[in-house]
């Protein structure tokens, strides 16, 4: 006859001791669960929101700006005062050796002094 292992283990959430019925079990219910990783994903959703938020502004910025043209130069005064922050971008990419600073589906890159060419990327 197989012997049963009666371990206990301890529930991440309340600290609360009880047999699992299951060998991966790492809750004591799943309730337990969802409200632990809610927690967590509650967590991870408030670290990122600030840089979030200023990436969302920097691609409504690049959208008003380039309407619906395919691509627009605009100097480096009319996008800081058009409230585009340099510092936040989502990816770069290189085009026919050219780097393009991109912020989701929309990317920049300097092409003089001051001068900047803005485009939306085709996904």
């Amino acid at each position: 006859m197989k012997e049963e292992k009666t371990k206990t283990l301890i529930d991440p959430l309340t600290g609360e001791e009880f047999l699992p019925k299951r060998s991966n079990q790492k809750f004591a219910n799943r309730e337990n669960q969802i409200r632990y990783n809610n927690l967590i994903a509650a967590e991870e959703r408030h670290a990122k929101a600030k840089s979030r938020k200023i990436l969302d502004n920097n691609r409504k910025v690049l959208k008003r700006i380039l309407g619906d043209c395919n691509e627009i130069l605009k100097t480096l005064d009319y996008l800081e005062g058009a409230g585009l922050d340099f510092g936040y971008n989502t990816n770069t990419i290189t085009i026919d050796g050219i780097i393009w600073i991109c912020v989701d589906d929309y990317a920049y890159t300097m092409i003089g002094k001051n001068l900047f060419k803005i485009i939306k990327l085709k996904l």
